[in-house]
């Protein structure tokens, strides 16, 4: 753990989350969880693929980089020569379709988030009642503590994982 402090913090944070029941949240908060986390990651997803577009236009513009045309070795191996199945593109193509992939992949990512999101949910109750099943008095808080140590210990694989790669580069 590179940071201790933060480590910890964030443990006692994912911990504190889950000491609160979202059985016992109204279905009005559970609906904002759910959709609320779906529409961020989506927005967010929207968001970036746009602004890569447009760096990506600007680049081609200022004539850095060619996203567009993929190139091939010519017969001599030093002169770039256009595929034939390269298709020239016209202004409906290269404005609308990209527009309308971006959004659908941004659509997808917010409703897998969603999806995954109600379905933790799911799985919250069936922890909780299987932890109750077994006689355990106070399940959310083994619950929390379960997932305060999984913070910490993931915090110390990935802070290893780090350093194997770290010493690897520099090797």
């Amino acid at each position: 753990m590179k940071n201790l402090p933060l480590s910890l913090a964030l443990a006692a944070a994912v911990g504190g989350f889950t000491l609160s029941r979202p059985a016992d949240w109204s279905p009005r908060v559970r609906r904002a969880y759910v959709l609320g986390s779906g529409a961020a990651v989506g927005t967010g997803v929207a968001l970036v693929l746009r602004k890569g577009r447009r760096k990506g236009r600007e680049l081609a513009a200022a004539g850095t980089v060619d996203l567009v045309t993929p190139f091939t070795a010519g017969a001599g191996g030093d002169s770039a020569t256009v595929p034939s199945y390269v298709a020239a593109r016209t202004a409906e193509s290269q404005t609308r379709r990209p527009e309308i992939a971006m959004t659908g992949l941004a659509a997808l990512m917010g409703v897998t988030v969603s999806g995954i999101t109600a379905l933790t949910l799911v799985l919250d109750e069936a922890v909780e009642m299987w932890l109750v099943r077994r006689g355990v008095a106070r399940p959310r808080r083994v619950m929390a503590m379960a997932m305060a140590l999984h913070s910490l210990v993931m915090d110390q694989v990935m802070d290893s994982k780090d350093a194997k790669k770290a010493a690897h580069q520099s090797s």
